[in-house]
């Protein structure tokens, strides 16, 4: 039986809720800093409405196995400042492998939008062109015929190395391969958007053979596993569109997605279980995600503690028992609701969506409370201990969004990965969320001498707790060279380079995000937090609700220190 639920409409100040779910080995989190690049971080820019996206899904596909299922109880209750949730089939998301191998899916024209059907097709001889594309790359290529889309007509198109055809604009980003990303870019059709290495094997291919055009991927592997993938796309010029995936095909895709969206996060989205759809219609986007292990729903942990507890808080963080976020990430947060201007992130609310009547801001997942060690302060991860890590991600709530006037232009140079975290080559004094404290050397050249020390002016300015006459001039280094570092690289301290000095006054912050409003009011500006650990698969284990709650009991004397005592937390339950 097909799987559909229409997703409504996505929608996006300040208290905090941490959530706790297990030390893992040096080896776990070694591995949470691999993948394109060396990075610990998953926050993105769109990461709320995407987890909005997986709540939904999960409750598609859990419904038919839960239909005439006894109510549980709740599973929630509160160890002193703690609050805990046990997951009783609620909290989790389940994995998904990938399951179209030896399938074929048509979408067609209708409505204004599409309707999609599984049936059998054969993979089309890949003998058209060649394209030269690396990891995270891009080919434009042209099409003999007008493609119809979503309303509008395609000349030319974009070859995305990460199995998936754009229009009007390129994709070459390395950011998660997740439905937000699908919905929040330009026009596109993914028969695989995933984190695809052509460049480790495989090819991809583009022919036009008159009335339709067909790009292969054929046997290319996921970035650092040894798997081949082989899966085309074949565009009509009476606007249907074909996707056939080879049987080979690996079910064991860490995160991908599947489907068609017009763009711009227009309309709304219908999840379709293609591989069982017999003729699924949607207007807008229609798609479905693919994750090889189980992941946290940030959306249903949100509203099971507020099955318990008040509307009071703005921030929930949350720590968990087992590993729950996805390959190559160690932690991240979700912006829910910001209505802050002048910060360059987007105004939104998705806040009732996570059970809260406008409170909710931010939802930080910490994920398992295992892989912190027990000294708080200990450098564990690079530049990073378990403090600074959620300082890092506490800070995403309204960092980093920020661009400059650089003459007549508006500059993106301050921006670093995934564009939400400073750049390795901003003079940042050491902020939690990257850059560095860069000196300048008597020769002329550069060198990193502190990293993740403390929020910076300018992050204060943008978190609300400082005036933008309060923020004085920083720099970042322009064509850095003698560094084989790029600008999305983690801190690093003692990294020597040289470039061009390029010094940066608030006022070209302004004028490029306009003023900030609220602006920052005398004394602290205080923000309200609570402490949850969530449980997966055994009860709740003592020693490690003890664990959070020492953090929780550092968190405030750290938080007012790394603000300079311009911002306050209170992190008790109501």
């Amino acid at each position: 039986m097909m799987v559909v639920r229409p997703l409504e409409a996505f929608m996006r100040h300040a208290v905090i809720v941490l959530v706790l779910f297990s030390w893992l080995p040096a080896a776990d989190v070694l591995a949470a800093r691999a993948g394109s690049g060396p990075a610990w971080c998953g926050t993105s820019r769109h990461g709320a409405r995407d987890a909005v996206w997986a709540h939904e899904e999960e409750r598609a596909r859990r419904a038919p196995l839960q239909r005439g299922a006894k109510a549980t109880s709740v599973g929630a209750f509160d160890v002193g400042q703690i609050a805990v949730l046990e997951d009783e089939g609620d909290l989790a998301l389940l994995r998904h492998p990938m399951d179209l191998g030896g399938a074929a899916v048509r979408f067609t024209p209708s409505g204004g939008g599409f309707s999609a059907t599984r049936l059998t097709l054969p993979l089309e001889p890949d003998a058209g062109t060649r394209l030269a594309l690396g990891d995270d790359d891009s080919s434009r290529v042209t099409l003999s015929f007008a493609f119809p889309f979503f309303g509008h007509t395609y000349g030319t198109a974009f070859v995305n190395s990460d199995g998936n055809v754009t229009f009007v604009q390129k994709d070459d980003a390395s950011t998660g391969r997740n439905v937000g990303r699908l919905v929040n870019g330009p026009p596109r059709v993914a028969p695989l958007l995933a984190d695809l290495n052509p460049e480790a094997g495989g090819t991809i291919s583009f022919q036009d053979l008159g009335d339709h055009a067909t790009v292969t991927w054929r046997a290319v592997p996921q970035f650092d596993h040894s798997d081949k993938n082989t899966f085309q796309v074949t565009l009509w010029a009476d606007g249907r569109i074909d996707l056939v995936y080879d049987a080979e095909l690996s079910a064991a895709i860490e995160e991908g997605v599947t489907g068609v969206a017009p763009g711009n996060a227009q309309d709304g989205i219908t999840a379709v279980d293609f591989a069982h759809a017999a003729a699924v219609t949607g207007t807008g986007a229609m798609a479905e995600s693919f994750r090889d292990r189980d992941g946290l729903d940030t959306v249903a942990v949100a509203r099971k503690f507020y099955t318990t507890h008040g509307d009071d808080y703005q921030q929930l963080v949350v720590y968990t028992s087992r590993r729950l976020v996805p390959a190559g990430v160690f932690s991240f947060e979700e912006t829910v609701h910001n209505t802050d201007a002048g910060i360059g992130a987007d105004r939104d609310d998705l806040s009732q969506t996570y059970g809260s009547r406008g409170r909710l801001e931010s939802f930080v997942l910490m994920d398992t409370i295992g892989k912190y060690p027990d000294d708080l302060n200990q450098r564990f991860l690079g530049e990073d201990s378990a403090l600074t890590v959620l300082g890092h991600e506490v800070g995403h709530r309204w960092l980093v969004n920020a661009l400059f006037r650089d003459g007549a232009a508006t500059s993106s140079e301050l921006l670093g990965r995934d564009q939400v975290h400073w750049s390795f080559f901003v003079d940042t004094d050491g902020s939690y969320l990257e850059g560095n404290d860069i000196a300048t050397q008597a020769d002329g050249r550069f060198r990193t001498a502190g990293a993740s020390l403390r929020y910076s002016a300018l992050d204060q300015y943008l978190m609300g707790m400082r005036d933008a006459s309060e923020v004085p001039p920083f720099f970042f280094v322009r064509n850095p060279t003698g560094t084989d570092t790029d600008p999305g690289q983690t801190p690093a301290t003692g990294v020597v380079f040289a470039g061009t000095r390029k010094d940066v006054a608030i006022g070209d912050v302004v004028a490029a995000l306009g003023d900030r409003s609220p602006k920052a009011a005398p004394g602290a500006r205080p923000f309200r937090e609570a402490f949850i650990y969530v449980t997966v698969g055994a009860p709740a284990d003592p020693a490690s609700v003890a664990k959070v709650e020492r953090i929780r009991a550092a968190w405030p004397a750290f938080f007012s220190q790394s603000a300079e005592g311009r911002g306050s937390v209170d992190p008790t339950l109501n």
